[in-house]
């Protein structure tokens, strides 16, 4: 393979990151473009390794940027100030991008120290662990893991009750590597008698997760006891509405739209994220009007719970132990929690509460929250109370007060965690509700992006899930992640149907993201393992 001069570098390296875009929910929606989307730059990388030479991190960069650009763009659509919208779009891609190139880097380390078959191998299991590290450190964003690419094409990912999503990016990386193999041996003038051993690990490596998922998929009956379930999707304009119309209106409207599907035995009711507006304190939930408000409603319902978002605060007793995240009230030496929080309320009056886990980067917490202080005035507000909320440290369940359903109250960010979802599961849920707001980014791919996440987490976790959205999309999805009763965009409407609430337990919500923890170790162990080899032959050179 000769040398590639700048133009078709620079070509090669763009066309990777057009490919992994369009492949992408929403983007392009072209799922096989993401089985040879990094094909093009390993074609690159392979031209400088041949030259014995590293490929500038510039390439990379400009793959994976474009890719994230692509894919991601939408976060600029917020009405926000001009200098917010540039720092936070550009912030997300630079990061992302800059992360994604450091993989890349360190595959051509591995590559060059320990020969191409662990280069190969340590590019799967480098950006297996980049994606399994890229869920819990501070600037977490696991958006663009590549296995959410089959979001929409759920037939062909049943088996992620046993994987996640994780299971996906296996099988792209996995595939893109011998795809590449085996152009690149016909590219040498192998003979296609040699060459036939690739083609038919591609072909295996292809076909069989569809063949077995189809199977999965025609096969699957549903499981569960069915309970009724009404969605509400108000459609409360996010920024001349939401924080401006009062809040009694909005429960109103809320209840009007409650009122034209509900039935006697309806078992829930699902409103979405911050759909109560009043800041409740939840020391005395009593004395809000919008929770008395509900409660009298619920009297003709009395089978009936309600489960909402709700901007909410905790006020802190004199003596108690303070958060790390407590605001004072001015002049008055108290102090304050601030929540993105779920609420669940029937007609007698019993309050369960869930804060928010997974706090949005930026908008809902501050990372780096030291070194990044003054930089809080730049914060998005997207989906209620902002700045650096209270949260709780772990998922935790509502507990229906007239059946033995227990349900998972995710609020919007959370959902695109699978092994935080199957969290829920673990802890006895036998319903998932999703409940967001996804109005801040105008009709754009971001919204139908995290609706489809959404399927996944019915496959992985095989429970039925209602999601609530603001301003859409809103809809039920079933076991197998299946999309039934789908809303409009920007429309006022409820929705009810019937859900099977299961309590069988898949191999992904026991085990977790065990992929992502493997690859971890084992990319580990390659790049000690190639530093210590360097060490080793620059000594015995000197030698």
């Amino acid at each position: 393979m000769g040398s590639m001069n700048l133009p078709v570098s620079i070509l090669l390296a763009a066309l990777s990151g057009g490919l992994l875009a369009i492949g992408w929910p929403a983007i392009g929606g072209f799922e096989p473009a993401l089985f040879i989307g990094f094909v093009p730059l390993l074609f690159l990388e392979e031209s400088y390794h041949q030259k014995q030479q590293k490929l500038s991190f510039g390439y990379p960069f400009l793959a994976f940027a474009l890719f994230n650009i692509l894919t991601t763009w939408w976060i600029f659509c917020v009405t926000e100030s001009m200098a917010t919208k540039i720092l936070v779009l550009t912030a997300a891609v630079f990061v992302n991008s800059t992360m994604m190139s450091i993989v890349f880097s360190l595959f051509q380390y591995v590559k060059r120290m320990l020969g191409s078959k662990h280069g190969y191998f340590g590019l799967i299991v480098l950006w297996l662990g980049f994606e399994y590290f890229h869920l819990y450190w501070e600037l977490t964003w696991p958006w663009l893991t590549l296995g959410n690419g089959f979001a929409n094409q759920v037939s062909w990912v049943q088996w992620y009750e046993f994987t996640g999503v994780f299971g996906g990016s296996l099988w792209i990386l996995l595939a893109n590597v011998l795809v590449f193999t085996i152009l690149k041996n016909a590219l040498a003038g192998m003979e296609f008698r040699r060459n036939l051993k690739w083609i038919l690990a591609l072909t295996i490596v292809l076909l069989a997760p569809i063949v077995i998922s189809m199977s999965i998929y025609s096969s699957y009956v549903e499981k569960g006891t069915p309970m009724e379930v009404l969605i509400v999707q108000p459609n409360i304009d996010p920024y001349l509405e939401k924080y401006d119309v009062p809040y009694e209106e909005q429960v109103n409207r809320l209840l009007s739209l409650v009122k034209e599907k509900i039935s006697p035995q309806t078992n829930f009711v699902v409103a979405p994220e911050t759909a109560f507006t009043e800041d409740i304190l939840e020391n005395l939930p009593e004395n809000s009007l919008t929770i008395k408000m509900i409660l009298e409603f619920l009297k003709g319902y009395p089978k009936t719970e309600i489960i909402s978002g709700m901007s909410s605060y905790h006020l802190f007793e004199p003596g108690e132990d303070l958060s790390s995240t407590a605001r004072a009230i001015p002049n008055s030496g108290q102090y304050y929690d601030a929540f993105n929080a779920a609420i669940q309320l029937n007609a007698e009056g019993k309050v369960q509460i869930y804060h928010k886990s997974k706090l949005v980067q930026g908008v809902e917490k501050m990372p780096f929250a030291t070194i990044l202080k003054p930089l809080e005035n730049l914060a998005l507000d997207l989906g209620g109370t902002t700045g650096s909320l209270g949260s709780q440290e772990e998922s935790s369940v509502f507990a229906s007060e007239h059946t033995t359903i227990n349900t998972a109250p995710v609020i919007c960010y959370e959902s695109i965690y699978g092994e935080y979802v199957a969290s829920y599961v673990s802890k006895g849920a036998n319903l998932i509700f999703v409940i967001t707001n996804d109005g801040w980014w105008d009709d754009t791919p971001g919204y139908k992006q995290h609706m489809a996440y959404s399927r996944l987490r019915a496959i992985e976790t095989r429970r039925s899930i209602a999601r609530a959205a603001n301003t859409g999309i809103s809809c039920f999805i079933n076991q197998r992640g299946d999309t039934l009763q789908t809303t409009g965009w920007w429309e006022a409407v409820a929705i009810k149907g019937v859900l099977n609430a299961n309590d069988k337990i898949t191999v992904f919500t026991m085990a977790g993201n065990y992929i992502g923890r493997i690859a971890s170790f084992l990319a580990l162990t390659l790049i000690i393992y190639s530093f210590v080899r360097s060490k080793k032959d620059a000594s015995f050179v000197k030698a």
